[in-house]
């Protein structure tokens, strides 16, 4: 008995490593037929506004699109990092790489709330792209409370 649960236990688990690789490859043609990577991305709601922060570190701002999609209420960012090559210096040997270059593109969904799109503003700062969406309608009013 003990040896046909073990025999389960390994086809089962044999199983899942085949269904692992196969999302892997697959994710791996994914972004290499893609051509583009995605940066991090950080969307929070705050009272009056929705922020919208990605990690572009070594990206000019020139090129550099902010669109918001009204269809799908989303924000489309895209652009491109070059990598910045010394034509003097050429390399002897690569160690390691992991930053990404090239065109990269990322549509982020906002949440469902009511957006004043035509007064959204981008700004670059310390390698984050910061899109500020005000929320239609949002006005903070602060109440003195008084004794009668």
């Amino acid at each position: 008995m003990a040896g046909r649960e073990s025999d389960e236990l390994f086809w089962q688990g044999a199983g899942d490593l085949a269904k692992l690789s196969e999302e892997l490859n697959n994710s791996k043609l994914r972004v290499a037929a893609k051509r583009v990577w995605e940066p991090h991305i950080d969307l929070t709601e705050e009272t009056e506004r929705i922020v919208l922060k990605a990690e572009i570190a070594g990206v000019s701002t020139a090129g550099v699109d902010v669109i918001y999609i009204q269809e799908r209420n989303s924000v489309m960012i895209r652009g491109r990092r070059d990598e910045d090559v010394d034509s003097e210096q050429a390399r002897v040997g690569v160690y390691q790489l992991e930053i990404l270059y090239g065109e990269f593109e990322r549509e982020v969904k906002l949440p469902n709330v009511e957006l004043k799109t035509s007064e959204m503003r981008a700004i670059f700062r310390h390698g984050l792209l910061i899109v500020l969406i005000p929320k239609a309608g949002a006005r903070t009013i602060k109440l003195v409370v008084r004794e009668n």
